[in-house]
């Protein structure tokens, strides 16, 4: 399916995913795909639904021959150029059919959510005796890696192995569930990067990524350069960012600790942080989790401030043709021809992919802390 320089591919199957049937990949009609940083993936697969061939007096033929159903495991791979990318490692969750009228065309919807889904099928209830937060993380990614997922895991800056004669982690949730549960209580984030090969994913567990090489940049109005489709929209909650103060009582000292934040510890991406320019006026939670070390205690309220700090976000459409590359979300990219205040890195919080016959654009969503580039140039 050619689609100006980008090539779609549908893979699935039960188990397996394999390229679908050229009668099935024919009826392709759009792929929408949904990538975020704070929620699970999705996808949706439209097709033509209409009856032709001569079983078509009986049914309609995707729903006897399409590998397309509830449960299959389901790859969708973007090729520009020579390089293909897995856009998505997913299953099929849902199907929906329009049998069509005179004015309607038939249409097959399939929906479905990245393979973290395989992690959030069966609550748990058990103990992981000795285990800290990022043993917890291995032991529990490792019965997956026999349906391709692999974790990377980041260990969290401050060490507080539970002793058994203290305390006994416990999990009552899914393995999806308790992992996100984790991610919080150190500011990370919890994902499934899909491939680099199909059938692969990583489980990611670690702090948003926002260091390293970006991608390539966003341009807006710079003529031909101009790869954001229309004018992208900038906007800040003054709300958003909020520290923590309050006291625990150290579980091994017994004395009193004081817990405040001051603002984010995160590698910054804006000249002007919002937690700094507007500090009389932020909002303050108290800290209110009892029985820590002082140590934990205070990377936990740590933890909380570096969630809030995102308060800029931009939003606008990317036209593929003219970017000549795949932006991906969960890691950084430039943007210039904004001006200072809106210029510079940028992390990429969402994308949403589309691809039709004839056109591929992609939504996105970027957040920082501020406003003000803090680089003279950005990767083009």
């Amino acid at each position: 399916m050619p689609l100006l320089g980008v090539h779609l591919t549908v893979l699935a199957g039960p188990t397996v995913p394999i390229p679908l049937p050229p009668d099935v990949t024919a009826r392709v009609r759009s792929v929408t795909v949904t990538e975020s940083d704070g929620a699970r993936s999705a996808f949706t697969i439209t097709l033509d639904a209409g009856r032709s061939g001569p079983t078509a007096v009986f049914d309609t033929p995707l729903l006897t021959t399409s590998p397309l159903r509830g449960g299959a495991r389901v790859v969708v791979l973007l090729t520009m150029g020579a390089v293909p990318q897995v856009l998505l490692d997913g299953i099929v969750t849902e199907t929906e059919l329009t049998p069509g009228s005179a004015s309607q065309h038939a249409e097959l919807r399939v929906t479905g959510h990245d393979v973290s889904l395989l992690l959030d099928r069966h609550e748990v209830s058990t103990e992981h005796v000795g285990l800290d937060d990022y043993l917890q993380v291995q032991a529990i990614a490792l019965p997956y890696l026999a349906q391709g997922i692999v974790a990377q895991a980041i260990p969290p800056p401050v060490f507080d192995p539970p002793l058994p004669i203290e305390r006994t982690p416990t999990q009552q949730a899914t393995d999806y569930g308790h992992l996100q549960a984790l991610a919080a209580y150190h500011g990370y984030v919890c994902y499934i990067s899909p491939g680099p090969v199909p059938g692969l994913s990583t489980l990611y567990w670690g702090p948003p990524v926002r260091v390293g090489l970006p991608q390539k940049a966003l341009s807006v109005d710079l003529g031909p350069d101009t790869n954001v489709t229309g004018s992208p929209t900038f906007r800040e909650d003054v709300l958003g960012p909020e520290l923590v103060e309050g006291q625990v009582q150290d579980s091994r000292l017994g004395t009193v600790v004081p817990v405040r934040t001051v603002g984010s510890l995160r590698p910054p991406l804006a000249a002007l942080p919002a937690w700094a320019v507007h500090q009389t006026d932020l909002r303050t939670r108290q800290f209110r989790d009892t029985g820590l070390p002082a140590t934990t205690a205070l990377a936990r309220a740590q933890s909380m401030t570096d969630r809030s700090v995102n308060c800029v976000t931009a939003q606008g459409s990317l036209d593929g043709g003219a970017y000549g590359s795949v932006l991906r979300p969960r890691g950084l990219v430039g943007l210039r021809g904004a001006g200072w205040s809106n210029d510079g890195l940028w992390y990429v919080q969402q994308v949403v992919h589309h691809v039709r016959p004839g056109s591929y654009t992609a939504d996105f969503t970027l957040a920082r802390e501020g406003y003000g580039a803090t680089v003279p140039i950005v990767r083009v």
